[in-house]
């Protein structure tokens, strides 16, 4: 196989996951370059996105099971597949660029890495983010913040996800690592974003992450929202991570503030703020806390655009005289989440490919 046709491949692999489209600039195949060589790109199109053992894999290959199993290793030491240990063996399967094989460069990204990431992320993120009605992240407010009268199902209670939780691992911010490495500051903490289940195991057998308990995963996104972070889980009833996001760093809330993206289309979320405007004292503290610019101070008042709000509820929890609070989207606007991230991708990879069709 040609050595620049094994990075298209891969590329257009890639997109089938949850996006990773061809550009002007073909930066998107010099990232490919820098993290796999020609034979991995080769070895990584034959991983679809269910884990499978090597023997299967060898047997819908033809390749030989010994070099198989080195290369299929290596890789994913190196973040460029998945990795799951389970009682019958060690299963690999192809892992979304992002988020995936990204994260994984966590003890990696160089300044060439970050910025390459940069030019990719403007030139290709209104893209990734609005081409699927199926999105990779879902908003959940701060607990305390939902009202006991409302309806609310387990998976759209953050701490209740956590503590459903057999294996937790938390890892540093690659979004937060890469801006410091261009050169921009993030005052943000670094150390908060977490991994489940077998998704935890990989993490710490990379050396990415470190295992907690249940009661420090909530003392992280306790930290977490006291530090203004935007608590980010999966989109999925089951997800294997839950990132604490700010809206200079993170990929997703940078598009909604500097490419001008329709929140709605980015990110799910089941709630949204309101002000009540007979409490509010005009004092501008939810302007801070919030990531996306929905909030502006008209005659001294906040006014909030439901259309812009993410329902993250940072500013409802600092608000001194309680003026604010989050309200639930009516039934019709709601949406049941996938009930696995397996299924998030298949869902995504079925949109393209119709997507694809119609064109």
């Amino acid at each position: 196989m040609a050595l620049d046709t094994s990075y298209r491949l891969l590329q257009e692999h890639l997109d089938l996951l949850t996006g990773f489209p061809k550009t002007e600039s073909g930066i998107e195949i010099a990232i490919l370059k820098k993290i796999f060589t020609a034979e991995e790109a080769e070895m990584a199109i034959k991983l679809g996105p269910k884990p499978e053992s090597i023997d299967t894999f060898c047997k819908r290959t033809d390749i030989e099971f010994a070099k198989a199993e080195e290369m299929l290793e290596e890789m994913a030491k190196k973040g460029q597949i998945f990795r799951m240990r389970i009682p019958d063996g060690v299963h690999y399967s192809a892992s979304p660029f992002a988020p995936g094989i990204y994260e994984y460069q966590l003890n990696t990204i160089d300044l060439e890495l970050a910025e390459m990431m940069e030019v990719f992320f403007n030139e290709t993120s209104e893209e990734i983010v609005t081409s699927n009605d199926t999105q990779v992240f879902r908003i959940l407010p701060v607990d305390e913040n939902i009202s006991n009268k409302m309806e609310i199902m387990p998976y759209d209670r953050i701490k209740e996800l956590i503590r459903a939780q057999r294996s937790i691992a938390v890892a540093d911010c690659i979004c937060r690592k890469e801006k410091r490495i261009v050169g921009e500051e993030c005052k943000h903490m670094d150390e908060v974003c977490l991994v489940f289940s077998h998704m935890a195991k990989y993490y710490v057998e990379n050396g990415m992450a470190r295992f907690i308990t249940v009661d420090e995963a909530i003392e992280v996104l306790d930290k977490s929202e006291k530090d203004g972070l935007v608590h980010s889980p999966q989109n999925a009833q089951r997800p294997m991570a839950i990132c604490n996001c700010c809206g200079c760093c993170c990929g997703i809330l940078r598009g909604i503030t500097e490419l001008n993206i329709d929140a709605s289309k980015v990110i799910r979320s089941d709630f949204y703020a309101v002000c009540d405007a007979e409490l509010c004292s005009g004092c501008e503290e939810c302007l801070e806390r919030c990531h996306v610019n929905a909030i502006t101070m008209v005659d001294e008042i906040a006014d909030i655009k439901r259309e812009q709000c993410i329902g993250c509820g940072l500013c409802v929890t600092t608000c001194p005289t309680e003026s604010l609070k989050l309200v639930r989207k009516p039934s019709e606007e709601l949406f049941e989440p996938p009930t696995s991230m397996g299924e998030v991708f298949i869902r995504m990879a079925s949109e393209k490919a119709q997507l694809r069709e119609s064109k």
